[in-house]
C-alpha cells in the first residue's frame, strides 16, 4: 500500500479505520481453531504493518488527519498500546543482543549480517514499524501525542533517543527492492522523522 496511495485513502474511505483498529487493540478474536499466541501475534505484526503503511501512503490531508484522529481518541489508548508493544519487541530484541553478546564469539562465528538476522527474528522490524509510527505521531505535532509519548517513554525508562537509534536502524537497512527512487524517498521521510524527534 505504501507504493500506491490511493490503495490507502481507499482503505480509509471505503473500509474505514474500524476494523484495523481494533485489530490493533487486541479487540477481534481470532478464529477459536487457530487461536494461539503465534496467530495473535502474526495478527498483530500484520495491523502494525498496515498502520505504518497508511501512514507511509498518506502523507497530507484530511485522510492523514482520520488517521492520527485515532490516536487522540479515548485520551491516547491507542499510543498506550502502541508504547506497550514498542517496549515487548525492544524487551525481545535486547534480550536476543544480550544472548549474543553472552556468548563465546570464537565458538559462534557470527558475522553482522547474521546478528541482524537473528535480531529480525526476535521482533526488530516489528519494533522499527511502531517506532515509525511512534515517529510519524511525533512529526504531527500534536501536543496531546507528544505530550502521552514523552510521559509514556519516562514510564518504561526510554528516552526519544531510544526510538532514534531504532529508526536510524531501520533507515540504515532500508532495502532498494522498489527501486533506487524509492529507497531514498523512504530514506528521506525516516530522515525527517529522526530529526523532529
Amino acid at each position: 500500500m505504501t507504493r500506491f496511495p490511493p490503495a490507502c485513502e481507499r482503505f480509509v474511505d471505503v473500509l474505514g479505520l474500524k476494523t484495523a483498529f481494533s485489530a490493533f487493540m487486541g479487540k477481534i478474536p481470532v478464529n477459536k481453531k487457530i487461536k494461539n499466541e503465534s496467530s495473535q501475534e502474526d495478527l498483530e505484526k500484520r495491523v502494525i504493518s498496515l498502520i505504518a503503511s497508511l501512514f507511509g501512503g498518506i502523507t497530507k490531508g484530511s485522510r492523514r488527519i482520520r488517521l492520527l484522529g485515532k490516536f487522540v481518541e479515548n485520551e491516547c489508548e491507542k499510543i498506550d498500546r502502541l508504547m506497550e508493544l514498542y517496549t515487548r519487541y525492544s524487551d525481545r530484541v535486547k534480550a536476543e543482543t544480550e544472548r549474543f553478546e553472552s556468548l563465546d564469539l570464537d565458538d559462534l562465528e557470527m558475522n553482522d549480517d547474521e546478528r541482524y538476522n537473528r535480531k529480525l527474528e526476535a521482533g526488530l522490524y516489528t519494533l522499527q514499524l511502531v517506532a515509525l509510527i511512534l515517529g510519524h505521531i511525533w512529526l504531527s505535532g500534536n501536543s496531546q501525542m507528544r505530550t502521552r509519548i514523552e510521559l509514556l517513554l519516562r514510564q518504561n525508562k526510554l528516552t526519544k533517543d531510544d526510538v532514534k537509534d531504532i529508526l536510524q536502524e531501520y533507515h540504515d537497512n532500508i532495502g532498494d527492492l522498489d527501486g533506487p527512487e524509492e529507497k531514498e524517498k523512504a530514506q528521506g521521510r525516516t530522515k525527517e522523522i529522526i530529526a523532529a524527534l
